[in-house]
């Protein structure tokens, strides 16, 4: 083990992280020696002339290269997040951001505001249904809606996804005289993706047998007909519907843990293949670069977004059925705003910079109340306020703000 630091060395990330004093040595500091931590530093500051410093509540910083590395300027420095510790504080580097941390995906069963049984408001209820019903239509008309990102798809269409997609055109084309017939195609759609999805439905076996892109794919296309058929007001529809209403929750269950099972493991860090068959080149993972950083966050938010989505669609459905759900538990999300429409890395990125709000816990609505504006949160967010908290206290919250 080396006695003396190498110079202008930064603390290593298990200190950073843990807000710990470090020795900065190599191949380990004496703290990681000694609590037999895997220890590592932060990649050495290398093109391009910045680097985008993540915190865990999603935070992000631009920090500029140190004097006489680079001739070109950094770019500056964003305001602080909501609850969040001094910018000195940070987590790791641009190849390893907040949302692709393990920690990131962990699931808030103990802490917060919310209890174990929610119910929701009658107005909400109404109003959160009838905003689904508009996503689905933005998606068939424009591409991309506050849960199925405009690139997520691009790369690679899954046959899932395809067959949602001429399911639900067709349910917005249909007329008194066809109905009957779209209905019917859905459900036959509904069983065959059901059917071919047997085999990885069972326990963690389901988990590990497809990755995370084919969990996204199939729990996407699932959402989506359950949104149809529970809410068409079509008798039969509602009853087949019913049928799978635990498959949609198992599925969504298994693509969080997907999600967390992949940035577990190694397999992450291999060198990214650009010639992969999922949605985004870099899925989760990302080579240090702005645009796969982009990428990956897309992926990643994705998953948050449709776990959120399909966890709340069933808890409405509930609350409209027996007047109370389960709660779902918290996790953390990207629901500053302009982030989810950003048609670029450069302006995804300007937008992390400005934000006021970036990362946010579904279950911390009041502090976001407290400390925020519904400028501050995008489409999603607000929608996910106002299914929790009423349409009465987000109104509040928009008088108040202005």
């Amino acid at each position: 083990m080396t006695d003396a630091a190498p110079p202008k060395r930064l603390a290593c990330i298990a200190c950073t992280r843990a807000k710990r004093k470090c020795s900065k040595q190599t191949p380990s500091c004496r703290r990681c020696a000694d609590k037999k931590l895997v220890c590592r530093y932060p990649a050495p500051r290398v093109a391009p002339p910045y680097d985008l410093v993540f915190s865990q509540d999603g935070a992000v910083s631009v920090i500029p290269v140190p004097p006489g590395a680079s001739d070109r300027h950094p770019l500056p420095t964003p305001p602080s997040q909501i609850g969040e510790q001094q910018q000195s504080h940070t987590e790791t580097e641009t190849e390893n951001p907040w949302f692709l941390s393990p920690s990131s995906w962990d699931i808030d069963h103990k802490h917060g505001p919310v209890p174990s049984q929610i119910s929701f408001s009658d107005e909400a209820l109404t109003w959160f249904i009838d905003q689904l019903h508009v996503w689905l239509r933005q998606w068939t008309t424009e591409g991309h809606c506050p849960f199925i990102h405009r690139q997520l798809w691009k790369i690679h269409l899954p046959d899932h996804i395809q067959d949602a997609f001429a399911s639900l055109a067709a349910y917005h084309s249909k007329t008194p005289a066809t109905e009957r017939t779209v209905l019917r195609i859905i459900e036959t759609r509904v069983n065959n993706l059901v059917d071919t999805q047997h085999a990885s439905g069972v326990g963690d076996f389901g988990v590990i047998m497809l990755d995370p892109a084919c969990h996204l794919a199939r729990t996407q296309a699932l959402l989506i007909y359950k949104i149809i058929r529970l809410f068409d007001g079509d008798i039969r529809a509602r009853a087949q519907a019913e049928k799978n209403i635990d498959t949609l929750a198992l599925w969504a269950r298994q693509l969080w843990q997907s999600a967390g099972l992949a940035l577990s493991s190694s397999s992450h860090k291999e060198p990214v293949d650009r010639v992969s068959s999922g949605p985004v080149d870099t899925q989760l993972r990302t080579d240090g670069t702005l645009t796969s950083t982009w990428q990956a966050w897309i992926f990643s938010e994705s998953i948050r977004r449709t776990y959120m989505a399909a966890t709340l669609t069933e808890a409405v459905y509930l609350t409209l059925k027996q007047g109370w759900a389960p709660c779902p538990g918290g996790i953390v999300f990207s629901g500053g705003a302009g982030l989810w429409d950003a048609t670029s890395p450069v302006a995804w990125m300007k937008h992390y910079q400005e934000n006021a709000v970036n990362g946010i816990r579904c279950i911390e609505g009041d502090q976001l109340f407290s400390s925020a504006r519904v400028a501050d949160v995008d489409e999603f967010c607000q929608a996910t306020m106002i299914v929790s908290y009423g349409l009465e206290r987000f109104e509040r919250w928009r008088t108040e703000k202005i």
